[in-house]
């Protein structure tokens, strides 16, 4: 026993230790989207005149969310040095990971299961699997750390105590304003008095619900509450099976198995729900009835409720049931997808109903249930390296590709152009100005400034395509491919990247590299990408013109260019 523990344990800190190192090589402190809107919070926070108007500012609803968890730790951050610095929000928030981690950790303890079962567990958190809820900043503080005031609001809520049902009312009043399924967790949470048959604290919670909800509607835009989807049962139903199967596509790239995942974890949570509720309610005639004289608690609710860890691990799993039937009516799609921003639900739901079962069946099943876990685990693991850590690679170089086009141009780079909103631009110029953000630099990468030497023009073939991205009313990008082309990855801050020049001006785009999802291959180089790339050109990021294709190689701290006979017309398509 104590062998595999230890095992376990220096199994779990390698695990950990290798998604920490890839979370301080890929963090960058570039904003994106939404991380641009904090900074004109940052700068409203200081300026406001009076403490109310602070107040009114930290209230003020992001994109129809409330997010005043988000705007605190930007804050705070602000506070402590002086500056926003995503990437120190991407560091610190990560640590929001070993936090969940260690919350399965105790639930399994409180059952008395040795330490090694919870090592299935950090094969699926400690991993890049959610990875637009840690590279990204403002999804970071909104999807992780709403998980980690969720589980410490339930803990609360389910400690029988009226001092504690005070800290878990300002919990729940923080989940309402940390993500958008806040007020879902909120409301979940009645659960767990009723089931403890605390009526007082019950009526309580309800009333801290109503007010909660009152306040967070009051000042609510509620021009963001529709999203025009085509409403049926089989968009909803397939948007279902994806958000909680999400995680199989780690496994090998496909989407039949999302599908079987998918069902598997919804149909697991909805008998659960009908288990508990209907034995909660025949439970609550029972009690009532006078022609019974005793009256026991049913084993499966005396099981959930002895312990307040076990108490609030199931409302995590109601919790995560009812955001993904609310995704599913409010977000339905018309495919399976594997939306990275809600990857985070498929991977909670999975360590959260293997904690269940092995709290629920017998010990002698136990070892059968966490070996099976950890061979998916581990298989889920290494697919997250396959194919989500080439995501976080080139995420990465396209924010530094950002960097680079905002000190030079004042705009950004490889994406969906944010600083064509001028209210963005302003806050971003101003928040530069006064030095409350400032750009990275790095001395080793700048845009060159010299033109092109067209003497020497190396023969390069490239494919071009003009598309659409159905976003904001349709954006024009034109995409410039390669199949050949590779570069040393022997170093994490090696890229490559696009170079646009003419005889005034040099523009750069981050060159997606090709993943290479050969597991082989992986294990034997740890390269995450094959030949070729694609690089994105959208319609806002550079002005009309005729540009000569270059090549950027940024390898080993060492900068190479290659100028290419290609060129490139940019015309000037309008919004």
């Amino acid at each position: 026993m104590k062998f595999f523990n230890y095992l376990a344990a220096f199994l779990l800190f390698s695990i950990a230790f290798v998604f920490y190192r890839f979370v301080f090589q890929n963090a960058v402190n570039v904003p994106y989207f939404d991380d641009y809107a904090y900074l004109e919070y940052i700068i409203k926070f200081t300026d406001a005149p009076t403490f109310q108007a602070f107040l009114q500012a930290l209230e003020f609803k992001h994109n129809g969310h409330g997010v005043i968890t988000a705007k605190l730790a930007f804050w705070v951050d602000y506070l402590l040095t002086g500056q926003v610095n995503y990437r120190t929000l991407i560091l610190a928030g990560s640590l929001l990971v070993a936090i969940l981690f260690g919350y399965f950790w105790k639930v399994l303890s409180v059952n008395k299961l040795p330490f090694y079962f919870v090592f299935p567990v950090g094969l699926f958190l400690f991993t890049p699997a959610y990875h637009e809820n840690i590279f990204w900043a403002a999804a970071l503080w909104q999807y992780t750390a709403s998980f980690v005031v969720g589980i410490i609001t339930y803990y609360l809520l389910a400690v029988p105590k009226w001092g504690t049902l005070a800290g878990a009312i300002v919990g729940g009043y923080l989940l309402t304003y940390t993500n958008g399924n806040g007020l879902f967790g909120m409301y979940v949470g009645l659960l767990m008095p009723l089931l403890q048959y605390r009526y007082r604290a019950a009526l309580v919670w309800l009333l801290a619900c109503i007010l909660t909800t009152v306040a967070f509607y009051w000042y609510y835009p509620f021009g963001f509450g529709s999203l025009n989807q085509d409403k049926s049962f089989k968009n909803s139903l397939l948007t279902l099976l994806s958000f909680f199967g999400a995680g199989a596509s780690y496994l090998r790239g496909r989407l039949p198995e999302v599908a079987v995942l998918g069902g598997a974890i919804t149909l697991a949570l909805l008998t659960l729900a009908s288990w508990v509720g209907g034995t909660f309610v025949v439970s609550v005639f029972r009690q009532r009835s006078k022609e019974l004289s005793t009256f026991s608690r049913p084993t499966i609710l005396t099981f959930f409720t002895k312990q307040p860890e076990n108490l609030s691990l199931l409302a995590l799993l109601a919790w995560l049931l009812i955001t993904g039937l609310g995704v599913a009516t409010a977000r339905a799609g018309q495919a399976l997808e594997t939306p990275a921003r809600y990857m985070i639900y498929s991977v909670m739901a999975m360590v959260a109903l293997y904690s269940t079962l092995l709290i629920l069946v017998p010990q002698k099943v136990r070892n059968f249930v966490a070996v099976g876990m950890t061979l998916f685990g581990g298989l889920f693991f290494l697919g997250t390296y396959l194919f989500a850590a080439p995501e976080v690679v080139n995420f990465r170089n396209s924010l530094v590709a950002d960097a680079l086009s905002l000190r030079a141009h004042g705009r950004v780079s490889g994406k969906l152009e944010t600083m064509t909103n001028s209210v963005t631009k302003k806050y971003f110029d101003e928040s530069v100005q006064r030095k409350m953000y400032v750009l990275p630099l790095d001395t080793s990468l700048t845009i060159p400034t010299t033109r092109a030497d067209t003497t020497k023009l190396s023969v390069v073939p490239f494919t071009h395509q003009v598309d659409t991205l159905p976003a904001y009313g349709g954006i024009l990008i034109q995409k410039i491919a390669n199949s050949s082309i590779a570069i040393d990855q022997s170093q994490a801050k090696n890229a490559l990247f696009v170079l646009l020049t003419n005889d005034s001006t040099s523009y750069i785009s981050a060159a997606r590299l090709t993943p290479s999802h050969d597991r082989k291959a992986f294990l034997k180089t740890r390269n995450y990408f094959k030949e070729g790339f694609e690089a994105w050109v959208f319609q806002d990021n550079v002005l009309p013109g005729t540009y000569q294709l270059g090549l950027l190689y940024h390898e080993n701290g060492q900068n190479r260019i290659v100028y290419t006979s290609e060129k490139l017309v940019v015309k000037n398509y309008g919004k």
